[in-house]
């Protein structure tokens, strides 16, 4: 129990929202007006008795923001983050609830112990419509209590709230706005130079003036005057603010002006049941469709159809022209480096290797292009709503769908760092095992290499839309498999953020794009180079002398099976030959470890060493084709284990970092992911084998 005895009330909210009203209803008589300090505000403070305790009630300028463009905006920000009330209540006109909680979620990023009073409560039971007060509190992880403030009613309920949440007989939580990937890294890069002077800045949270700055809130500016790397900052504002201004086509204020009302919206569309209609905009029009309970699934699944159905119509002529371009690249090296140990390096290891990852490129541009356009039109927070409820009962929680969604988007690393958003441990440990099994922009090449060489051109769309349906229905699997063994516990609450529609810009589309295709290029350029030279010493030494009588063929394979990488192939044979599978497609396997794409580049190498004439060698694709030991069987079976089995050595280490540096978790993750895969491949192939296809 708290010994102080005195506690501070602030009053918040919108213009009419009937605050005066419970304020006098608290205070009565016991009250004084006065002036704020140097301005013409009218200040209103008043005293009540309640349980032992002396409230001062403090009724702040009615305002519809904390930006401060008008004094009231100032006077009520300022008394919040200076004075630093015990309590502040935010009072909300309930028959106009979306507008009146933009102010709650400006209330919330500043941090502050908050109470709703959802006031004129009876007014919206007149209209026809219902809110579901528990529902929506643990929506927006605070307490609520209704209050019909003219007719004096929920005043000793609310005294009593506030008196809970002071105790701390109350549990609250944070809440957390997704403002967006492009937003978010902007305001981590104003937050980091922040942090310089953090001491000169502890009247206001770090995270909160980033926000303000982006917003070219003048006040906010004036704040960071006070630092010494202020023109640092200033500058930086500057950049993060053209960048959006260039990816948006229109002002940072605007765009997350828009996020908040999305995630107010999202958190009313969960709780408030409107049976008289009232909203008409096109947003809820378009919404009455996308977020349809029978239509919402089969809209899902026909965006991601036509995503990847755009991604393989439109990047197939491109990409073999870049597989042409690498083939011409081989050849003509071949014709000016003498044959021997530097032209095999230049040819199977660079051009082999790192040609084979990025003759995909136009592909994995095509896919984060149509990706983006679903994205910045508002449709993916959308996806995440209709996937919520289908999610929830396989043990996953509703944010869940953003780290997986990051990962089919780029990277598995960035989708397992996006798991911070889940409050719950346990729904955290389970996301970021589940995130890895997503067919993310390094899996991709594998996918398209396999899918072209083994299933006819038209049904390239199919093949990756049912892969993509498997990986899903795997993670949803392993999640509740997880959640009913290994990480019992209910799943929690949360908002659903359904920003308005917006038509994406192309300028926006295509920087998008090339940001997260040039991480793919950066990756070929360094890390899978430098494997793709490791794998090809690998198959290069030891070297065998000529022999007589044996055909350079023969010698080639030999080479290959008693190089150091071929023993180890020969090594792990027996785990993958259930699965279909010999020694080459076990080591692109492991080395797949380093880097999903060099599964790509150490098949690349390998074909490219199996070739007696350099320059006659044809593209991966064509030497896949060739090999009789593939089969479309086994093609799928092998993409199954490089959907399923263990992420990368960079996943797995912000895994570990993630998951509290748990040698525990991350141990589990490499044994549970590599039994699903080896399991899943052997029922594909097995199961085929018996039933007759295509063994």
């Amino acid at each position: 129990m708290v010994n102080k005895k005195n506690l501070t009330v602030a009053l918040a909210g919108n213009p009419n929202c009937g605050k005066s009203t419970i304020f006098n209803n608290l205070t009565g008589s016991r009250q004084h007006v006065g002036n704020y300090p140097g301005v013409t505000v009218e200040k209103k403070e008043g005293n009540v008795a309640y349980n032992g305790y002396d409230f001062t009630v403090v009724d702040l300028p009615g305002t519809y923001s904390l930006s401060a463009y008008s004094e009231d905006e100032a006077v009520a920000r300022d008394y919040i983050v200076k004075e630093k009330p015990d309590v502040v209540v935010h009072i909300v006109d309930a028959s106009n609830i979306e507008r009146n909680l933009y102010l709650y979620t400006q209330l919330a990023e500043l941090d502050v112990p908050i109470v709703l009073a959802m006031n004129m409560s009876d007014i919206v039971e007149k209209k026809g419509n219902s809110i579901d007060y528990d529902e929506l509190s643990r929506l927006l992880g605070k307490p609520i209590v209704k209050t019909v403030g003219n007719k004096n009613k929920g005043m000793e309920d609310l005294l009593e709230t506030v008196l809970k949440l002071y105790e701390g007989r109350i549990k609250i939580e944070k809440i957390k706005i997704d403002y967006g990937e492009e937003i978010a890294q902007e305001l981590k890069k104003i937050a980091k130079l922040l942090s310089k002077g953090k001491q000169s800045l502890n009247e206001y949270p770090v995270k909160w003036i980033a926000i303000k700055l982006l917003e070219n809130d003048s006040s906010a500016i004036d704040v960071i005057k006070k630092l010494s790397n202020e023109e640092e900052i200033l500058d930086q504002i500057e950049k993060s603010r053209h960048h959006l201004k260039l990816h948006f086509e229109d002002d940072p204020e605007v765009i997350i002006a828009d996020r908040r009302y999305g995630f107010i919206s999202g958190a009313c569309t969960q709780s408030v049941r409107i049976t008289v209609e009232e909203r008409h905009d096109r947003s809820d029009q378009i919404d009455k469709i996308i977020l349809n309970r029978f239509l919402g699934l089969p809209i899902f699944a026909a965006v991601m159809y036509g995503i990847f159905k755009f991604t393989f119509t439109f990047s197939e002529p491109v990409v073999g022209w870049f597989e042409l371009l690498f083939e011409w690249m081989g050849g003509a090296v071949a014709s000016v480096v003498p044959e021997g140990l530097i032209q095999s390096f230049l040819v199977d290891g660079v051009i082999g290797g790192v040609g084979g990852v990025l003759g995909f490129f136009p592909l994995v541009l095509f896919m984060f292009f149509s990706i983006a356009f679903f994205e910045d039109s508002g449709y993916m927070a959308r996806a995440a709503f209709v996937m919520d409820k289908i999610m929830s009962k396989f043990g996953l929680h509703g944010k869940s769908f953003l780290p997986m969604m990051i990962s089919t988007n780029g990277c598995a690393v960035p989708g397992i760092m996006a798991t911070r958003t889940l409050d719950s441990k346990k729904d955290r440990l389970i996301t970021m095992m589940v995130t890895p099994f997503m067919i993310c922009g390094a899996k991709l090449p594998i996918f398209a290499l396999f899918i072209g060489a083994f299933f006819p051109s038209e049904q390239g769309a199919n093949m990756m839309f049912l892969m993509y349906v498997l990986s899903i229905l795997l993670a949803f699997s392993s999640a509740w498999i997880l959640k009913k063994f290994v990480f019992k516990g209910e799943t929690a609450h949360f908002v659903m953020e359904l920003p308005p529609y917006r038509i994406p810009t192309l300028k926006g589309l295509l920087l998008k794009m090339w940001e997260r295709g040039w991480l793919y290029v950066k990756k070929a350029g360094t890390i899978i180079l430098l494997i793709s030279i490791i794998i090809w010493a690998g198959f290069t030494f030891p070297q065998m002398d000529a022999q007589e009588g044996v055909s350079e063929e023969s010698v080639a394979s030999m080479q290959m099976e008693q190089s150091y990488a071929g023993r180890i192939g020969k090594f792990i044979e027996p785990a993958v030959k259930p699965l279909g599978l010999d020694w080459r497609g076990g080591v692109a396997l492991i080395s797949g470890v380093a880097a999903k794409e060099v599964v790509v580049s150490t098949l690349g190498t390998i074909y490219s060493l199996g070739e007696v004439d350099a320059e006659e060698a044809g593209s991966l694709k064509e030497a896949l084709i060739k090999d009789a030991s593939w089969s479309p069987l086994k093609a799928l079976s092998f993409l199954m284990f490089c959907l399923i089995y263990l992420p990368c050595f960079v996943a797995m280490a912000v895994f570990y970092r993630e998951s509290g540096s748990s040698w525990k978790w991350t141990s589990f993750l490499v044994f549970w992911t590599t039994v699903m895969a080896w399991v899943a491949s052997f029922v594909i192939y097995q199961g085929g084998t018996l039933l007759g296809i295509g063994g």
